[in-house]
């Protein structure tokens, strides 16, 4: 039987000064994460040079499971994070049909091609 696990990862930079605070955030976002249904886990890493990177990554037990994530206000909140960075981020899905990119979660929210 094969794997139905999925991932999500998340690679961003933003300046310095606003490492504590989104580290704080993430770490709240990390606690409501690990009491969701289908959740195997989620961490965090920091880099600090010039600027503060972070690699945030989920692990779900099924693709639904991932889904119902992506729909959900924790991941909206998530996402503003991410949208913070200085450098376009990279998003990747490992998903058991191979690996999608952020329009994966766009479809899922049903925000493909809209601007902000």
């Amino acid at each position: 039987m094969g794997s139905q696990q999925v991932r999500m990862t998340a690679l961003w930079s933003v300046p310095r000064a606003e490492m504590w605070a989104i580290s704080a955030a993430i770490q709240s976002i990390m606690v409501a994460t690990r009491a969701e249904p289908g959740c195997i886990g989620c961490s965090l890493s920091t880099r600090l040079g010039e600027r503060a990177a972070f690699e945030y990554e989920e692990e779900w037990r099924t693709e639904d499971d991932l889904i119902v994530q992506l729909r959900s206000g924790r991941f909206t909140k998530l996402a503003h994070l991410i949208e913070r960075a200085t450098e376009q981020p990279q998003i990747e899905f490992t998903l058991p049909g191979g690996t999608r990119g952020l329009e994966y979660a766009e479809e899922v929210r049903g925000t493909r091609g809209e601007t902000h």
